[in-house]
């Protein structure tokens, strides 16, 4: 009898603990933030090069290789000169055109959360451009850096007042300048090289898909950030999936994620972003964490009283 009286006092400890745990209070989550405004630019660092001649040059904003006059600031920009005396560039800027394109620069402006059915907005960011001049074989070239993006966030709507920081993303790309015209007459993706203007492109990638579903909290709710990247339409996409033959020439597993640009072009990539709105997070109210706590105590007390 004291047995079964124990074990209904036990199954009753048992049960206070199971409604502790399940007493969360989804309440707790503040309001999901429907639109925000943000602030968003990006740096250029570690970047490695290939052995060879000319000067390479790494700031936060720029990314230069090629030949040497002297004064290598902006050379990118003259498209005119010959494979001796070129140089190419991988910029940053705060827009898709004229000077916007170099020399890094705060983006601002607003978006919406997509939640539930509601697509909310693509929220335009950073740009990147690729100045690919023609250069001579012999110039040491870049073969890779990191691309990280900084963003900051202030709800809206509804308006919790004060920007917070939204995750720091960093971006290892490798880069490889082709040769334009193999002796193969085929690119790295098989397909050939008389199918590009001047050439095989050059190509950025990097390995895994490290632009989606990028998660972060804030008051209460789980959100995700999306990388992406506006097409000649205009349309915000994610990074396309590089070739196998681009893969792995860079070095990367195949389904790489990656861009290529077409020879003695500039090619400006616009980067955008959108946020979703995932879930409440639940957290257990003080009442629910205190009730816990005793219970566990209790059955902690009761653990060595009872006999099967």
């Amino acid at each position: 009898m004291d047995n079964l009286i124990n074990f209904k006092k036990r199954l009753g400890v048992l049960v206070t603990v199971l409604l502790c745990c399940f007493s969360t209070n989804i309440a707790q989550a503040g309001d999901i933030v429907e639109e925000w405004n943000f602030n968003t630019w990006a740096e250029f660092s570690d970047p490695t090069w290939t052995g060879g001649g000319g000067t390479t040059s790494g700031s936060d904003f720029e990314l230069s290789w090629g030949a040497d006059d002297g004064d290598i600031t902006n050379d990118f920009l003259n498209a005119g000169l010959g494979p001796n005396d070129s140089r190419s560039a991988l910029t940053i800027g705060d827009g898709p055109s004229g000077s916007n394109r170099y020399g890094g620069g705060i983006v601002s402006n607003t978006v919406e959360t997509i939640i539930g059915g509601d697509p909310g907005t693509v929220g335009v960011g950073i740009s990147a451009t690729h100045w690919n001049n023609t250069l001579s074989g012999s110039f040491s070239t870049l073969t890779g850096a990191t691309l990280t993006n900084f963003l900051k966030l202030d709800a809206l709507v509804p308006d919790t007042g004060g920007f917070e920081d939204a995750p720091t993303i960093g971006i290892d790309f490798k880069f490889q300048e082709t040769t334009n015209n193999p002796g193969s007459g085929t690119c790295l993706d098989g397909s050939p090289s008389a199918s590009y203007t001047g050439g095989c492109p050059d190509i950025f990638g990097f390995n895994g898909d490290l632009t989606i579903g990028i998660p972060f909290a804030y008051d209460g709710n789980l959100y995700n950030i999306n990388i992406l990247v506006f097409n000649d339409m205009g349309v915000a996409t994610p990074f396309s999936v590089l070739d196998d033959g681009y893969c792995t020439a860079l070095g990367l597993v195949n389904g790489c994620s990656g861009l290529i640009t077409n020879e003695q072009m500039h090619t400006t990539f616009q980067f955008g972003f959108n946020i979703s709105h995932e879930r409440a997070i639940t957290v257990p109210e003080p009442s629910s964490i205190f009730l816990l706590a005793i219970a566990m105590i209790a059955l902690g007390a009761r653990k060595a009283k009872f006999k099967v």
